[in-house]
């Protein structure tokens, strides 16, 4: 057998140590960049060797070794315990560790070291490569007020609203969309050999070189073609259809001007529109509302103001107003509900208070 002292000789075992000390110094740096933990996945899933020689050179010790359940624990809780780099000791085997210097950054203890060895491997084994890939992903926000035009690899164009949160992926053979949470207009760059895929808490969506907006919730999606066609599939119904004897409706084909209401546990909602003006003047700093409570309302103002207006009385919630304001003054919706005289407006530091006389 040959023994780990004739591997060091070995030059790839050799090569393969010291690109291992390189990545541990890269991931211990303050400014390690996304780029270059991405260049580290690639070369970590490139060999089981390196996979080996990154474990040789930190492993695991104190609460993280000693724990016997830690295979089938919470991966998150894991990788919060080994980001708790006070929390993390690193024990060093015998044979020695090549580092790549960086002049240019700052050193760090090999506490620190240890604590992002710890996370990138215990997500590398834990989670397999479909979520790493899902934790690298690039992840776009915006702030209470805030729109941004992102561009995408594939050249795609994601209009992302106010308080919105969606991550990327991509592959060889699919563009993968997560939208998290709030709104957003996408321009899919055309590639049939690449569905583009927009997923929300309710719906699965699909488009090849289109145009749609999608508004997602907790409770609801709703998607609204401006261009092309799309297909979305009701993800819950095509979930119980599939135990169920008769199916129910779960897909569905969209053309321009549709509109699709999909709540979680109830039937999908089509609706032909006019025009979906309506849909877009958030991208001009405009809501339009048309017979919409008032509580609705209020809301969609929320998105772009720290200044609430806050409805305490269950009925003057439900009433419904018309009009096109203003999305970054919501003193304009207090001013036109003041004109009401069954209605009590009343202004304070956090915003107004909205109820009925």
């Amino acid at each position: 057998m040959q023994s780990d002292q004739d591997n060091t000789r070995d030059p790839a075992t050799t090569h393969a140590r010291q690109c291992a000390a390189h990545w541990l110094s890269v991931l211990s740096d303050e400014h390690c960049t996304e780029a270059e933990r991405r260049q580290f996945f690639v070369w970590l899933r490139s060999s089981g060797q390196h996979v080996d020689e990154f474990l040789r050179l930190s492993r695991l010790t104190g609460r993280m070794s000693q724990r016997e359940l830690w295979p089938d624990a919470d991966m998150a809780e894991l990788i919060a315990q080994a980001k708790v780099s006070a929390e993390a000791n690193v024990t060093l085997l015998d044979q020695p560790a090549v580092f790549v210097t960086r002049t240019e950054r700052k050193a760090v203890r090999w506490s620190m070291a240890a604590a992002a060895a710890c996370v990138f491997v215990l997500v590398g084994l834990l989670a397999g490569r479909s979520q790493i890939e899902q934790w690298l992903a690039p992840e776009y926000v915006t702030a209470v007020g805030e729109q941004r035009s992102i561009t995408l690899e594939d050249g795609s164009v994601v209009e992302l609203n106010s308080q919105s949160r969606l991550r990327a992926h991509f592959e060889d053979h699919l563009r993968a969309i997560e939208l998290l949470e709030g709104e957003a207009i996408f321009r899919v760059s055309k590639d049939p050999n690449r569905p583009f895929r927009v997923r929300t808490g309710a719906t699965d969506i699909v488009a090849v070189g289109t145009a749609f907006n999608v508004k997602a919730n907790d409770s609801r999606t709703v998607v609204t073609v401006l261009e092309g066609r799309v297909r979305v599939n009701q993800r819950d119904a095509a979930e119980r259809s599939a135990a169920a004897t008769d199916k129910a409706i779960s897909e569905f084909e969209l053309a321009v001007g549709d509109q699709l209401i999909v709540a979680k546990s109830q039937p999908a909602i089509r609706v032909s529109l006019r025009d979906t003006e309506k849909v877009t003047s958030w991208t001009e700093r405009r809501l339009i509302f048309e017979d919409t409570p008032l509580s609705a309302a209020a809301a969609e103002f929320a998105r772009y103001s720290p200044r609430a207006i806050r409805i305490q009385d269950p009925a003057v919630a439900e009433r419904k107003i018309n009009g096109v304001f203003d999305a970054t003054d919501p003193a304009s919706l207090a001013e036109f509900l003041k004109g009401d005289e069954t209605l009590d407006v009343r202004n304070d530091a956090d915003g107004w208070t909205v109820r009925a006389r």
